[in-house]
């Protein structure tokens, strides 16, 4: 694989590799232009760090340059070594460079998703507790005041913002702007606007702060049974991969000769390119379905 890398890399013109360089390395002085148009192809977020760097940040994956490189690389390496071991050929190997791009984006899409999990119990917890310390302290300030040392960063410090600019005489509407914005949640949104109506009116005799709350919770509900019902699925897939990747050494410990043919002829190559692909496209959408959120569209703020 190490040897792959080197024969394509050789293949690109001087001019263009160092374009290519510097844009992998995070480089200030990348042509503007190039940087353009690989965006408008939809190619920059695949091939170059800054992508990931900057949005990994929105979700507290705390990933370096050299994390991204050394990923890349072990990725490369991983995907090069299955290629070859399924065609045998060094040609075909040289493709792991794509899974090796491709395993960052991997990477930040399960951590993406296991932060806006954290973030959503985070939420449930902190409405849910405020709901119930508001009609006991009778006093908006003191109860989110109380619930806050419950709390987990980064909601912790965004309460702490908000209700800082609360005890300097702002509404609970512009006290907690940015935080609804951030957290952009229309049952939060809900929240806080009835947390605002009743520091102009009075009590919430009706209970409709824990109505919200409550909601809010079924957002959980949903997204267990759906992952639950998508277990069964995503553990035979599994099976079945493990078997595919496991089926060029099968044969190769059996039927060396005959394998090597089926590989190198065109018919074994077609074959074995559908194969691949058509079991990325089955992860892909297994995966997806199991982090679905079925409430999303309807609870999100557009």
């Amino acid at each position: 694989m190490v040897l792959a890398i080197f024969y394509i890399l050789n293949k690109i013109p001087k001019r263009n590799k160092f374009k290519l360089t510097q844009l992998l390395q995070n480089k200030d002085n990348v042509d503007p232009r190039l940087v353009e148009n690989l965006k408008k192809r939809g190619i920059y977020k695949w091939i170059s760090p800054e992508y990931i760097l900057l949005e990994s940040k929105s979700f507290n994956w705390d990933i370096s340059l050299k994390d991204y490189i050394l990923m890349v690389i072990a990725g490369s390496i991983a995907g090069g070594v299955v290629l070859y071991v399924f065609f045998i050929s060094f040609y075909f190997a040289m493709f792991g460079i794509l899974f090796g791009l491709t395993l960052p984006h991997i990477m930040a899409f399960y951590k993406k998703k296991k932060y806006e999990q954290y973030v959503q119990e985070q939420l449930m917890i902190y409405l849910e507790a405020v709901a119930n310390a508001v009609p006991v302290q009778e006093n908006i300030y003191a109860a989110i005041r109380d619930v806050i040392p419950m709390m987990k960063s980064p909601i912790k410090e965004d309460l702490e913002a908000s209700l800082l600019a609360f005890a300097d005489g702002k509404s609970i509407k512009d006290s907690f702007e940015s935080f609804i914005a951030k957290y952009n949640y229309k049952d939060v949104k809900l929240f806080h606007d009835m947390l605002n109506l009743l520091d102009e009116t009075g009590r919430d005799s009706d209970g409709e702060l824990l109505n919200i709350a409550f909601e809010f919770q079924d957002k959980k509900l949903y997204r267990e049974e759906l992952k639950t019902a998508m277990e069964p699925k995503r553990s035979s897939f599994r099976i079945i991969l493990g078997l595919v990747l496991s089926m060029p050494l099968l044969f190769l410990a059996v039927r060396a000769e005959d394998y090597l043919l089926f590989a190198q002829s065109l018919t074994g190559k077609i074959m074995l390119i559908l194969i691949i692909f058509i079991n990325i496209f089955n992860a892909f959408k297994i995966e997806e379905h199991c982090f679905f959120d079925p409430t999303e569209s309807v609870n999100k703020i557009k």
